[in-house]
């Protein structure tokens, strides 16, 4: 018989395999956790977040709301508490008789650069505001010689990368502008060449190539990617034929890209070729690869609302956690396009929520992420280890039964060829 102690091992051995198991089963359901939700509604009319941007302990929000006093939309930024999403300071700007709204935003060192448009009599321009932390206007840039607007920007350290749109009277183009940190001077300047309408949403730096690369639509019929070198030359453009625009893109720590938009995901190699999509009606807007996962803020009809929702992906675009966000509002709500950012724990997203007659509030949320390890993303892989060891376990025991009956007639014979000697 095996002996006590050795059984004993056996059932906590087993029991340690089994807890493992069911642990992993655990954390592959349970990645995503609704921190808080808060609504705000400056005007009681059209208030729309697009973008958040972070730094130490807050968050900063950029859209617009409207001014009753002048009658016009006007550019509006929210600074909150990352840990209960408390509303610190707003702070609101005119850039002109006519209004603006800002699209998205970066922080680079202690200053943060919101990117939008300015409207006047005739059309829009493109806008860039700098504003240190506490909201003080350090740089206002109104390009009067670009009309359309600024919808998109991102930062290597040492320049801007700014994408929007340009319209004319028959067309609209995709425009990509380089501006030196420095002195906020131009350096490059790209604009897409094929005729008809083309529109940019986001734009990314891939950390591995380098690229400059561009997501949005040609004339709202197809997904529209553009690469882009840092001097802006073009290297390729991708066309895919998935839905009507391409909203957002994002890179893991291998260079991949994966792109959403109206339709479903998809996930691209460096060269821009495809490897895997993932289908689905509807619109995905925003998207952020944080450690092994991909996040996708979208929308679906859920208890006859639109809903706020949070897809969670792995690399191969296999589905694996959905959470409801909005499922407390009592409204449809949405998140448009824009930047959704995390500090690695958490994290941020803007939306809206329509409350009828018009009034759309401002809808700011933290999701607990936690993504798991690397050796832990293959459940099959995770399911036969287990096995293996168990059968070696028990391979280990079955072995020390038949060593302990051997054992045991050989020394019953030699006590008892030591009794006929005595």
């Amino acid at each position: 018989m095996i002996r006590k102690k050795e059984g004993t091992l056996l059932v906590t051995v087993t029991t340690i395999i089994l807890t493992m198991a069911i642990s992993v089963r655990v954390n592959a359901q349970e990645e995503v956790k609704v921190n808080w939700v808060v609504e705000n509604n400056p005007s009681f009319f059209n208030d729309i977040p697009f973008s958040v941007c972070e730094k130490d302990a807050y968050i900063y929000v950029v859209g617009f709301d409207y001014s009753i006093e002048a009658g016009v939309f006007q550019p509006r930024i929210e600074k909150r508490l990352k840990n209960d999403g408390s509303l610190i300071k707003n702070w609101t700007y005119r850039p002109s008789s006519y209004g603006g709204l800002l699209y998205d935003c970066i922080i680079v060192g202690e200053e943060l650069y919101a990117v939008g448009a300015s409207y006047s009599l005739i059309g829009s321009n493109w806008m860039l505001l700098v504003l240190d932390l506490d909201f003080n206007l350090l740089n206002y840039f109104n390009f009067t010689g670009i009309s359309g607007a600024a919808t998109s920007i991102i930062s290597d350290q040492d320049f801007l990368y700014i994408a929007g749109l340009v319209v004319n009277e028959t067309e609209s183009k995709i425009r990509v502008e380089k501006i030196r940190l420095t002195d906020l001077s131009v350096s490059k300047e790209y604009v897409s060449d094929l005729p008809g309408f083309q529109e940019a949403y986001s734009i990314e730096i891939n950390p591995v190539s380098g690229q400059i690369w561009v997501v949005g639509t040609t004339d709202f019929e197809k997904w529209r990617i553009e690469m882009l070198d840092k001097d802006l030359s073009r290297i390729k453009t991708v066309e895919k034929e998935i839905g009507a625009s391409a909203f957002s893109i994002g890179f893991d720590d291998e260079g991949f890209s994966y792109v959403v938009g109206e339709g479903g995901i998809i996930k691209l190699d460096r060269n821009g070729e495809e490897i895997k999509n993932y289908a689905k009606e509807g619109f995905f807007t925003k998207t952020r690869f944080l450690g092994n996962r991909l996040y996708v803020a979208g929308m679906e009809n859920v208890e006859n609302r639109v809903r706020q929702t949070l897809y969670v992906f792995d690399n191969e675009l296999s589905l694996l956690n959905k959470t409801i966000v909005s499922r407390g509002i009592n409204a449809d709500a949405i998140f448009l396009t824009g930047r959704m950012i995390s500090d690695k724990e958490n994290l941020y997203i803007s939306g809206l929520a329509y409350l009828g007659y018009g009034d759309y509030e401002w809808i700011i949320c933290s999701i607990k992420t936690s993504s798991v390890p690397r050796y832990l993303e293959n459940r099959y892989l995770i399911a036969i280890l287990i096995i293996v060891m168990f059968i070696i376990l028990v391979a280990y025991f079955i072995f020390r039964v038949k060593k302990t009956r051997f054992q045991r007639p050989v020394e019953t014979q030699q006590h008892s060829n030591a009794g006929e000697e005595q």
